[in-house]
């Protein structure tokens, strides 16, 4: 990837500051599309918020993390303006993403509305029927795969099939690939995604701020049976999945299922379905990988870092900081980390006392997996009294952990020493063999939760 020299602040302002004024000058909706391409908008477009139009050219800042490594993150900073353009619909964002005719050529899109990605080029609302393989239905799958008579092997067959070909017409449609060189900032109020999700797959230097990720959502879950001792349901897109990806800033989203949580699915197969995946996973040798500012809430697996325990390919990569996010009501993965040299610091956990149907059941935040090497430092947590320090780390196979400066309901915590009491017959270590060099300005554990509460997710 071509390094550049930092554009100091002065310089990012001047640039800011020409484009925004241009911007609010055409009544704050100008659009640059390709030539001959139109937008129609059935609803009056959302007002472009100056502060977001203002960061259009923003790079990640010096030492803010691993993203800030080798050379730094700036996304689409460098695009011309014929590259700068607004999107709020899905056809838009595909055309905005295209721009240029490489792939790697600079970009910014600017995201000017809650866009769904099941719809087609129309705007036209999409559901199971327009992906549901002629072969394939809910009834004969239960049927074929009930655990009384197929027993716990993997399913096959025609329904399994039927049911994989439906997934991937599902998948082509609702899960947008982002290039290199590329930034993605929500411009006003509503911007960000539903229905489905982002992928930045093998490609480097991407920004992605100001948005909103909700209900990426699988109509196709599969049944493995030999997921735990009863089965499960497991599905296959998240909000936002980083492949192969290298240099990405994620700042000040919000990830969220939306309006259908699985709480509120059914039960088959003896099991509750699962209709949705990860919020955020960093997999398949990702690394550089700077995550700040975000809120990710009432979801169960958050984040994976590393996504096999046998993918030694992985080994030197991973390098992901989390920095002052809030995990409000998620369930676990918070993230579980392999083979990865991870900082979690200045973050948010806040653990309801699971009122409500659509409270999703605390496993653990902290996951310590295979080869991974995670340095925890001055996070906050505030837990039910029932919620034993223990339970806030858990041990996937891995054998180094440290953490220094963290609070559980205002009190400090040896969260080594909790983890070890869980594991007395486990040879564990505090040392990791690396230490954080790249630092955001550090605060103290006991100001991370107002601070976190103000300053996280989309819009703040």
């Amino acid at each position: 990837m071509p390094r550049r020299q930092w554009l100091g602040p002065s310089a990012r302002r001047l640039t800011a500051f020409a484009l925004v004024s241009s911007l609010l000058i055409m009544g704050g909706c100008a659009q640059l599309l390709p030539a001959g391409a139109t937008a129609v908008h059935p609803t009056t477009p959302a007002p472009l918020l100056p502060a977001r139009l203002a960061q259009l050219r923003e790079a990640l800042p010096e030492h803010d993390g691993w993203a800030a490594a080798q050379g730094g993150t700036w996304g689409g900073a460098d695009a011309k303006p014929e590259h700068v353009t607004v999107v709020r619909t899905r056809a838009e964002l595909l055309r905005a993403l295209a721009a240029g005719g490489n792939p790697s050529t600079p970009k910014i899109v600017q995201v000017a509305a809650m866009i769904d990605l099941m719809t087609d080029d129309s705007g036209r609302p999409l559901g199971e029927a327009d992906f549901r393989d002629p072969a394939f239905s809910w009834e004969a799958y239960l049927a074929a795969y009930a655990p009384a008579t197929w027993g716990k092997k993997k399913p096959e067959g025609p329904q399994e099939e039927a049911r994989a070909r439906s997934a991937q017409r599902q998948e082509a449609q609702v899960m947008v690939k982002v290039p290199s060189n590329t930034t993605l900032i929500g411009v006003t109020a509503d911007a960000g995604f539903k229905h489905g999700g982002l992928m930045v797959q093998n490609a480097e230097n991407v920004v992605i701020r100001h948005l909103r990720f909700e209900d990426a959502y699988d109509l196709f879950p599969e049944w493995d049976p030999k997921d735990g001792p009863e089965g499960e349901w497991n599905s296959e897109y998240d909000n936002l999945a980083l492949r192969g990806a290298s240099q990405v800033w994620i700042d000040h989203c919000t990830f969220s299922d939306g309006q259908r949580p699985d709480a509120r699915e059914p039960v088959w197969l003896g099991r509750k379905v699962q209709h949705h995946d990860g919020l955020l996973d960093i997999t398949l040798g990702s690394t550089h990988v700077t995550v700040s500012w975000n809120h990710f809430k009432g979801h169960d697996k958050t984040h994976l870092v590393g996504g096999s325990d046998s993918l030694k390919t992985d080994e030197g990569k991973l390098k992901v900081t989390f920095h002052h996010n809030w995990w409000d009501g998620v369930g676990q993965r918070a993230p579980r980390v392999r083979w990865g040299e991870v900082h979690v610091v200045n973050n948010l956990y806040t653990v309801p006392a699971q009122a409500g149907t659509d409270a999703v059941r605390f496993v653990y935040s902290i996951g310590v997996g295979v080869n991974s090497r995670i340095v925890s430092q001055a996070n906050a947590w505030e837990v039910p009294a029932h919620v034993p320090a223990g339970q806030l780390v858990k041990l996937w196979k891995g054998s180094a952990f440290r953490d220094e400066g963290s609070l559980v309901n205002g009190q400090p915590v040896d969260l080594f020493a909790a983890l070890q009491a869980t594991h007395p017959g486990t040879p564990l270590s505090r040392d990791v063999g690396w230490s954080p060099y790249l630092l955001p300005p550090l605060d103290a554990a006991a100001d991370v939760p107002a601070k976190v509460r103000a300053g996280a997710g989309a819009g703040r």
